[in-house]
């Protein structure tokens, strides 16, 4: 079955983030305090960019690629100049005081299952999605694979996080693994857009709520924006998907792999329905 869906845009989130927050969202993935990753350590950025908050935010928004050993850095356009201003004073703020490390020889973030921190956001490579992949473990034992290239969820996985040491390890030219075996992947997007106009998928970025869970932020097919938060059901057994807009009608494509239903008894929305609605996915 499907349905019609055109939304409006919802306000900016991004922008409110603290510097910390930034850094954990958008960098801690390739950047550590005292010792390189991916990317170069906060004490060697602080070093190059310590008095020049200017010269930071231009290499922020238009990275090229410096060094052999380090892969290019993506670009970080979208967070804006005052965001970035922000994040330069907290990495000149973090590196204060500390000296260069050693590389590590295992994964930084690597724990035992049980000691996880739930919930929990990394941007990493992963298997089977774009590079601009994002792994989030939810409270419970369920994680899942948010591809913000496609701005859409890939797959959910039961057990443990990731083992980021391959990605580490090979600079990010190797992908992380999954702890754990997957229990869905969506093979189709689940909304489909009926306009006559089509952008392309632009991703907006995420903010994550006093749970610790996020909300991800995109611009769809239409050219309007869509949030969305993915939480665990309290069995464990299956996902609860929560779309917010400010109008519209849509399609929905039927799962495959899982029983789909929707916060409004149907499947077929009304405009007033659609401001505010949440698809259930469960597996066995």
């Amino acid at each position: 079955m499907r349905m019609l869906l055109l939304f409006l845009p919802v306000g900016a989130v991004l922008a409110a983030d603290p510097p910390a927050l930034t850094f954990q969202t958008h960098c801690s993935a390739c950047h550590a305090v005292d010792h390189v990753l991916v990317g170069p350590s906060l004490v060697e950025v602080a070093g190059i960019y310590g008095n020049n908050p200017d010269d930071f935010v231009k290499w922020c928004v238009k990275p090229e690629h410096k060094r052999d050993g380090f892969i290019e850095m993506p670009s970080m356009a979208h967070l804006g100049e005052p965001v970035l201003r922000e994040l330069h004073g907290y990495v000149m703020a973090t590196a204060t005081g500390k000296t260069e490390k050693k590389k590590s020889e295992s994964d930084p973030y690597a724990v035992p299952p049980t000691m996880v921190r739930r919930p929990q956001v990394m941007r990493i490579f992963l298997p089977d999605a774009s590079p601009a992949a994002i792994a989030v473990a939810l409270p419970g034992d369920l994680s899942y694979c948010f591809d913000a290239t496609e701005c859409r969820l890939r797959y959910v996985w039961k057990g443990g996080f990731i083992d980021g040491w391959p990605y580490f390890k090979a600079n990010g030219s190797s992908l992380a693994k999954i702890d754990g075996a997957v229990v869905y992947r969506e093979k189709s997007e689940p909304l489909a857009f009926d306009t006559t106009k089509t952008f392309p998928r632009k991703f907006l970025g995420y903010r994550v709520g006093r749970d610790g869970i996020p909300s991800f932020r995109y611009q769809v097919e239409s050219g309007a924006t869509v949030e969305e938060t993915v939480k665990a059901l309290p069995d464990g057994h299956g996902i609860e998907r929560q779309f917010t807009s400010k109008n519209g009608i849509f399609f929905v494509n039927q799962a495959e792999g899982a029983e789909l239903t929707s916060s409004t008894g149907s499947l077929t929305l009304t405009p007033e329905q659609s401001k505010s609605f949440t698809l259930t996915y469960r597996w066995k």
